[in-house]
């Protein structure tokens, strides 16, 4: 059994700068992350303004970020944190699906999911044109038309990336005023083969096999409007990931996570940082900065 100081949940920047700082300082300390390291700056089209850079594709940040993990030598584990509990000792039972790690504190950093619309067809018509990563599956649509659904940076981000690709994207969005950057808009605005329809929903994804369209609402008029289309990109906002966290004390009623001034949750010796915490802005600067005072508390905690 892997015995740790701390068991960093994440490979996003909160938890890779949670874990240099924690191995700076001399702390056992590991990462555990289910999927791509790097988390969901990997799925980014593009990243404005982070520290070094006026912009960068999101992928090339987050190989950067993985690469800081290997030259640290922490230790990255590719497993799925199924659950943990906390023993007697104050220690925690972390169980994995392929093992068990014992470890004295826990930082939780596991970030977020894209939010589904729970409409008709979507389950069945993921990955037959629906998707919920224009970087991932953007170069599958190429010459195709497609929609992106939603008002925030990702959604027309995500919309901009795909008109390099794409012969027409549409957007929409529910309301008229966005709550993405107006520099981001203005972009989108700008590009020739985008079309920006508010405010308007979807109701209803049109196929069998595949994405043939989509029905759309005006929510003022309701007048209804039929758009044929190959790919689906809904973007309305993201769900923690923190589906693995059972214990009282922790989760609020919407999955989020609420911490203290110094990063902890409701239970002694569980931090958490990034966005599963319960906030409007998500940023990765706020994310690294959640990583480095967690790490600052949790050396305070271990050496107490």
């Amino acid at each position: 059994m892997i015995n740790l100081d701390t068991l960093v949940i994440g490979s996003g920047p909160s938890g890779i700068g949670c874990a240099i700082e924690l191995k700076k300082a001399g702390v056992n300390v590991a990462i555990i992350e289910r999927s791509t390291p790097g988390g969901k700056v990997n799925i980014c089209p593009r990243v404005d303004n982070y520290p070094g850079f006026s912009k960068i594709p999101g992928p090339d940040l987050a190989f950067a970020l993985f690469q800081r993990i290997g030259e640290n030598k922490i230790p990255l584990i590719q497993e799925e944190v199924l659950d943990f509990t906390k023993n007697s000792d104050d220690t925690f039972l972390v169980k994995t699906n392929k093992q068990e790690i014992l470890t004295k504190t826990i930082y939780i950093a596991s970030g977020t999911n894209e939010r589904k619309l729970g409409l008709e067809n979507e389950d069945k018509l993921f990955a037959h044109g629906v998707s919920y990563c224009a970087v991932c599956d953007g170069h599958f649509f190429k010459g195709q038309d497609v929609i992106v659904i939603g008002g925030g940076n990702a959604a027309l981000k995500e919309a901009i990336y795909m008109c390099d690709i794409a012969s027409h994207v549409y957007l929409i969005h529910r309301r008229n005023q966005f709550r993405g950057n107006l520099k981001v808009v203005e972009e989108l605005q700008g590009c020739k083969n985008a079309t920006i329809l508010t405010p308007y929903v979807p109701i209803k994804f049109l196929g069998e096999d595949k994405v043939t369209g989509i029905v759309i609402k005006n929510v003022e008029t309701n007048e209804e409007k039929t758009i044929e289309l190959q790919g689906i990109f809904p973007l309305v906002g993201q769900n923690p990931n923190t589906e693995f966290v059972h214990m009282n004390n922790i989760k609020n009623e919407w999955g989020n996570i609420p911490v203290d001034k110094n990063m902890m949750t409701g239970v002694s010796g569980v931090f958490a940082g990034g966005d599963v915490l319960p906030r409007d802005i998500r940023q990765i600067y706020l994310s690294e900065i959640d990583g480095k005072r967690a790490s600052k508390a949790i050396i305070e905690y271990l050496y107490k």
